[in-house]
């Protein structure tokens, strides 16, 4: 095996991870959100297929204190 392959592989490797954790959440958590009726028209806006995804995982990684002072305004 060359050396550019391996660093390749070593390259590719580390973004893996966060790809399937971006597909666990849209099998797991989203999903259950679009089967329920209260939530599922206040996901966002669909610009694409599967992009409440997104909107949910934005959702996830603000912090509180951002989200409370934004509705305090």
């Amino acid at each position: 095996m060359r050396i550019t392959t391996q660093v390749m592989a070593w390259a590719v490797l580390p973004l893996m991870a966060p790809l399937a954790l971006f597909v666990l959440l849209g099998q797991v958590t989203v999903r259950k959100l679009r089967k329920n009726s209260e939530t599922k028209d206040h996901l966002g806006i669909s610009l694409a297929s599967g992009w409440d995804i997104i909107n949910v995982a934005n959702a996830f990684s603000e912090p509180k204190k951002i989200d409370h002072y934004s509705l305090s305004l």
